[in-house]
């Protein structure tokens, strides 16, 4: 089989997987975008959830920091009044001392704040993500099942079309198989074009009689208006 005529081939048979591509639908995007939204969220709800042990780890040792600091507070309070300092200077000392580890404890509470208020984000937080990967999940599932279902429809088609198409591309060099998917895209699937009464029937430019020649020998041309590659059938005469 000479060249042209098995990129006649190839287009048709890419036109046909095309066409169940289209059956499909959305549906392969809309899988592939749900399973990324998946992984997405399942990523986020894990660093909030191990943000949350960290900070609930942060809060028991402010607590436990506020509690000893308080309870030191309250025994040098206690020094104060009970005759353990017995001059002025030990009694500003002693002040001094509170008053640091008063600033100490409004410190650690203001923290214990934040990591209450903290804590509670990151509850909410999980809990929408939760909620939200249960959506996620139900949708991902629906659209499996309908796009395995649409695929175990086509699937016989669908296998026979690409086992052909390796087959016809085997035998086709690189630069042709380049140039036939650039026109492919470019073109929407219409690479090959007849010659038709001197013109090309893909853009109706006309095609001088030496490519016309040369496209009866089976040779590779191309239109020179929009690149398409040219055939012509013999059976065919011009006008």
């Amino acid at each position: 089989m000479n060249l042209i005529n098995q990129i006649i081939l190839l287009q048709d048979v890419d036109n046909k997987l095309f066409e169940i591509n289209k059956l499909l639908g959305d549906l392969p995007s809309k899988v592939h975008e749900l399973t990324e939204e998946e992984d997405s969220v399942k990523l986020s709800l894990e660093n909030k959830e191990n943000d949350l042990k960290d900070t609930t780890v942060l809060i028991s040792t402010n607590e436990t920091l506020v509690q000893a600091t308080a309870d030191k507070i309250n025994v040098l309070k206690d020094k104060l009044i009970d005759g353990s300092i017995s001059t002025n200077k030990e009694y500003d000392a002693m002040m001094e001392t509170i008053d640091f580890e008063k600033n100490l404890l409004d410190k650690k509470e203001s923290e214990l704040i934040d990591l209450m208020t903290k804590k509670e984000s990151l509850l909410k937080e999980i809990e929408e993500d939760r909620a939200s990967l249960d959506g996620i999940i139900t949708q991902l599932k629906s659209k499996k099942d309908d796009l395995n279902a649409k695929m175990e429809e086509v699937s016989e088609e669908n296998n026979a079309l690409k086992i052909e198409r390796e087959n016809i591309t085997k035998d086709i060099d690189d630069d042709t198989k380049d140039k036939y998917s650039q026109i492919y895209k470019a073109r929407k699937g219409l690479v090959v074009a007849e010659i038709l009464d001197n013109n090309c029937e893909g853009c109706g430019a006309y095609i001088p009689p030496q490519i016309v020649n040369e496209a009866l020998a089976r040779q590779i041309v191309f239109c020179g208006t929009c690149s398409r590659f040219l055939y012509k059938s013999e059976n065919k005469s011009e006008n």
